[in-house]
Parts: structure tokens; C-alpha cells; sequence
């Protein structure tokens, strides 16, 4: 299903500024690959390049860094791309590596640099879930791969995720899945559960483009993450 889009000149003026970014990342992206080839040393490199894009659209009350979340009872895994308030210190900071409160928390995005099969989706989905599943289901949490399966191949993985345990996993799915060049999927406002749980944009297929998409992702944001808060 591809979502209906009310243009206005506002709009027109943030999309092609979008555009401009993302032609910026596929620049990076394609400088990076021609003098690296070691894919752990690229994947990291290519974290930045979104964090810097994102710290451009984002409010400034919002931080965008990596590291770690922290509550009384458990602390994440590393995460990627960490979105949170700066009104709350951190617990720790040291480089460009970061520990929040769970208060703090905005997002989480999770960066690939190529989902190269389903088991990987699958691999990304149950890390992501399991952050969800720690913060009540509370803030935005994206996986964003610069290569990836096809769609059909992700939507059957999403659903095996789901069907493995479906009165948890339905709940911990990730508000946003971007493959770039391909697909965007967005989490739907909860309903009933007879229809898909997402909206899809089909990059260049639907007349989306990529700034379109790096958009959506923004909006996501403030979607599941800074209009979503919940008290603890």
C-alpha cells in the first residue's frame, strides 16, 4: 500500500533538501567502498554518514550518538544510532560513545551496510525487539540497511519473526524498516490486527524517492519517538 503524500510548498522545499542529503550519502557511501573493502571497517564508517544527516533534520533538543541504554535492572547491547534528549546528562560519555538513561531515550536505529539474507533481517529484528521489549515499547526503533533482500523476502521474514511468538512479537516489531533503493516500510497506527502492520513506499516503483524516503524517516521520529513518550 503506498501512502497518500499532500504536497506543499513547504514540503517541496524539504524534500528537495532531502534529496540534496541523500545524493550526499550515496556520494560517501560510494567514496568509502572504492578505498575500503573490509566490511566491518565500512560498516562502521557508514554510521556517521546517517547520524550526521539525521543531526541536520532533528530538533536541538535531540542528540543523535552511539552507545548504550541504562535502567536500574539491565543495560542494551551497542547501538548503533542513539537518540535522546539532552536535557538528561549522560552516565557516561567517553569518545564518541555514549550511555543514557532509559529517560533520555528518543530511538535507536539500527545501520547495516547490506542485509544479505533473511536470517540477518532476522538477526536485526530479535535485537531490535529485545530493546523494545526492555523500554515498554517506548520511542522509534528503525533498522536502515544500505543494501538489502527483497521485498518479498523481507515481509516473509517479518512475519516469521512474528509467528514464532505472536502475542509478544507482534507488539516488538520495528516502527520503520529503509532499504535503500528499494523499500520503506512504516509502522501503521495500532488497529485491528487483520491487516498488514505496515505502510509501504516501493522507492522509484511508486514515484518515491530517496530523499522522500530519508523524509519519512525523519518523521518517523516524531511519530513513534518525540510525540510517543510515555511516563514510567
Amino acid at each position: 500500500m503506498t501512502q497518500t503524500r499532500v504536497k506543499t510548498k513547504g514540503s517541496d522545499a524539504m524534500e528537495k533538501i532531502a534529496e540534496h542529503y541523500a545524493d550526499e550519502l550515496d556520494a560517501q557511501f560510494s567514496t568509502l567502498n572504492h578505498f575500503v573493502s573490509h566490511g566491518g571497517e565500512i560498516g562502521r564508517a557508514h554510521e556517521p554518514f546517517l547520524r550526521g544527516i539525521l543531526t541536520r533534520f532533528l530538533p536541538q533538543d535531540i542528540r543523535v550518538s552511539s552507545g548504550f541504554v541504562a535502567a536500574p535492572l539491565w543495560t542494551s547491547s551497542q547501538q548503533d544510532i542513539l537518540l535522546h534528549y539532552r536535557k538528561y546528562a549522560s552516565l557516561f560519555e567517553v569518545g564518541d560513545c555514549i550511555v543514557i538513561d532509559h529517560q533520555a531515550f528518543v530511538g535507536a536505529i539500527e545501520v547495516k551496510t547490506r542485509i544479505g539474507s533473511s536470517n540477518k533481517l532476522h538477526e536485526a529484528i530479535v535485537m531490535q525487539a529485545k530493546l523494545k521489549d526492555q523500554m515498554r515499547h517506548r520511542g522509534l526503533f528503525a533498522i536502515y540497511a544500505w543494501n538489502g533482500i527483497p521485498f518479498n523476502k523481507t515481509i516473509e521474514t517479518i512475519w516469521k519473526f512474528v509467528r514464532d511468538e505472536p502475542a509478544k512479537n507482534y507488539n516488538c516489531l520495528p516502527e520503520v524498516v529503509y532499504v535503500r533503493g528499494k523499500y520503506f516500510l512504516m509502522m501503521k497506527p495500532q488497529g485491528d490486527r487483520l491487516s498488514p502492520p505496515y505502510q509501504v513506499w516501493h522507492i522509484k516503483d511508486d514515484g518515491i524517492t530517496e530523499g522522500q524516503a530519508l523524509l519519512g524517516l525523519i518523521g518517523s521520529v516524531w511519530k513513534f519517538g518525540k510525540d510517543s513518550l510515555l511516563p514510567w
